[in-house]
């Protein structure tokens, strides 16, 4: 009986114990208007947080930072809307961007890619672009995860995965949720490129699928 019981013990301590904590970790999200938008009454959009999400900690970003905060012993987790790059990736001045920098991330998620048009795209330069960008961005130790778009973009989404390839960076494809209506805030606002972002479902969607991925790198 007595070494049923410490069997038992055992099992419910190591099922307790079985997700490894995370160590203090500095992650750094860069992205658009799915990351964080400002408000934009010209849109309809009167928040400040990741469009099309019902509240503030609704978004994919606030959902992944509590997720994280759960299971890390310290975390310092920023984000920045880096549509500039995306519309000007092949001149635009990283200067503008050294606060972030500055803030020196373990990890850097890169989550982006929407707004860049097919005919900006030739050859790989959007992939070169992306690899500058974020090892100016970076520590030599930084590690990288990058997700593919939520809405479908064929070709910067090959660029994405070639670079993400090339540097052995984790990627991360959230193609699924954006091809569901059910995850975008369809009706919710009258402004159709607001309400294609995703609702608070397509934002747990996003959230999990990355909170998985940094797991992973330890």
């Amino acid at each position: 009986m007595r070494s049923l019981l410490l069997g038992l013990i055992l099992v419910i301590v190591s099922c307790e114990t079985s997700e490894k904590p995370l160590p203090s970790q500095r992650i750094l999200v860069i992205g658009n208007s799915i990351t964080i938008h400002p408000p934009d009454s010209s849109i309809g959009w009167n928040a400040n947080w990741g469009m099309a999400a019902s509240g503030p900690d609704q978004d994919y970003f606030s959902l992944l930072k509590a997720d994280l905060q759960k299971h890390t012993a310290e975390l310092d987790m920023i984000r920045e809307n880096v549509y500039p790059f995306e519309r000007g990736f092949e001149t635009i001045d990283y200067d503008q961007y050294e606060h972030l920098k500055v803030f020196q991330a373990d990890i850097i998620i890169i989550r982006l890619g929407e707004n860049i048009q097919d005919e900006e795209i030739a050859n790989w330069n959007l992939a070169e672009a992306l690899e500058e960008f974020a090892f100016y961005l970076g520590r030599e130790d930084t590690k990288y995860i990058v997700t593919t778009t939520f809405w479908p973009r064929p070709l910067v989404n090959e660029q994405l995965i070639h670079v993400a390839n090339k540097n052995l960076w984790k990627v991360v494809d959230i193609s699924d949720l954006g091809s569901d209506p059910d995850n975008m805030a369809i009706g919710k606002f009258e402004n159709q490129a607001v309400a294609s972002h995703p609702n608070d479902q397509g934002m747990k969607g996003i959230s999990a699928a990355l909170a998985r991925a940094v797991r992973d790198l330890e």
